[in-house]
């Protein structure tokens, strides 16, 4: 054992730096969150395993497993949500360590991974994050000089509207991590994302009426109850249930952008309203994305349109971080070594 370990346990061991309980943590444990914040679910109806800043929008209360469905409506200042130890405000760590955290179901909307490096007062050392570039993998630092405890932190990109919370995932860094990406496509047609024609490639409603001019797609609009233009068609975009759904546009005079989703026969089977960014649903197999508008009388460019799918890896359940109190302590010199020591620590499971 290193000697800066040995010097940890004793003040452990000896309650220096507080009366307990110790949290442990197993460093071979595929994820050392709680099981609930491992899988976007809420258990024993708490949510205060989360903490957040006032723009992001948590639901006042959830039955046991439910799905943690959140909203960032407006953007602006901070918009990020904290990962707690359950019992505690951060995960404890140790000096030079390699943690590695994401949340792969996140991707289409953090704009990047932080930890908060505390000390062992719980006093703030350091922050460090993983910047937008690297947003699409898990965020590796090493744990500073000082530090006892480090907290995971998303912050979020853009805003969105009624979005389950996915897995997340914090370890000590393994080669893997260095590797892991999230995968991204794009599925709109060159055409659409450039915003010109044919016309075939969009679906007008109550009053809106396509053309295409001078290669450009174009509208105009009554501004009649369900005016909209949807892109493709109902079996036009394939999906998978737990995929990040991203709609960009540039439709003018917009009123709200729908995502509407259909089975594998194309039946309409559901639909996220007012957001362009969605988590696919179970039992949806396409998107269709439609957006409904104003009145638009001269005709307008439908403009340039992206219909990005984003998938994370599957997370790994999570594990959590189990309290125990010191019930036996010794240490022991070496016969013959002078600087050697057997360290003896007995820990009990405390029931929370």
């Amino acid at each position: 054992m290193q000697t800066d370990d040995a010097y940890h346990l004793d003040r452990l061991a000896r309650r220096v730096d507080g009366p307990g309980p110790t949290y442990v943590v197993d460093p071979a444990s595929d994820n050392w969150l709680s099981a609930a914040q491992g899988s976007g679910r809420v258990m024993l109806s708490a949510l205060d395993e989360w903490e957040h800043d006032t723009s992001v929008i948590f639901p006042p209360a959830l039955l046991d497993w439910d799905l943690l469905r959140i909203s960032l409506p407006v953007s602006g200042g901070n918009m990020r949500v904290q990962y707690k130890r359950p019992g505690g405000t951060g995960y404890p760590v140790a000096p030079g360590m390699q943690l590695a955290f994401w949340v792969p179901g996140m991707v289409g909307v953090a704009a990047e991974w932080r930890f908060y490096f505390l000390s062992p007062s719980g006093a703030s050392l350091l922050s460090v994050g993983s910047g937008n570039a690297k947003s699409d993998r898990p965020f590796i630092a090493t744990v500073p000089e000082g530090a006892a405890y480090a907290v995971p932190v998303m912050w979020f990109g853009r805003t969105f509207v009624d979005l389950p919370l996915s897995g997340a995932v914090l370890r000590e860094a393994r080669p893997e991590d260095l590797t892991a990406r999230a995968a991204k496509r794009q599925v709109f047609s060159a055409n659409m994302q450039a915003g010109t024609g044919p016309i075939t490639d969009y679906t007008a409603a109550a009053g809106v009426t396509l053309s295409v001019n001078a290669g450009k797609a174009m509208l105009t609009s009554t501004g009649a109850a369900g005016a909209a233009v949807s892109f493709g068609g109902a079996k036009s975009f394939a999906v998978t249930p737990g995929e990040i759904v991203n709609l960009t546009h540039a439709v003018p005079a917009t009123n709200t952008s729908t995502l509407v989703w259909a089975d594998s026969s194309g039946t309409v089977v559901g639909q996220s309203r007012d957001t362009s960014i969605s988590r696919v649903p179970p039992g949806a197999a396409y998107v269709w994305p439609k957006v409904e508008i104003g009145a638009v009388a001269t005709a307008t460019a439908i403009g340039a349109a992206s219909l990005e799918i984003t998938s994370g890896p599957d997370v790994p359940p999570g594990e959590g971080t189990r309290p125990y109190s010191v019930t036996g302590y010794s240490v022991t010199p070496v016969p013959g070594r002078v600087r050697e020591r057997d360290v003896s620590l007995e820990l009990v499971e405390v029931m929370e």
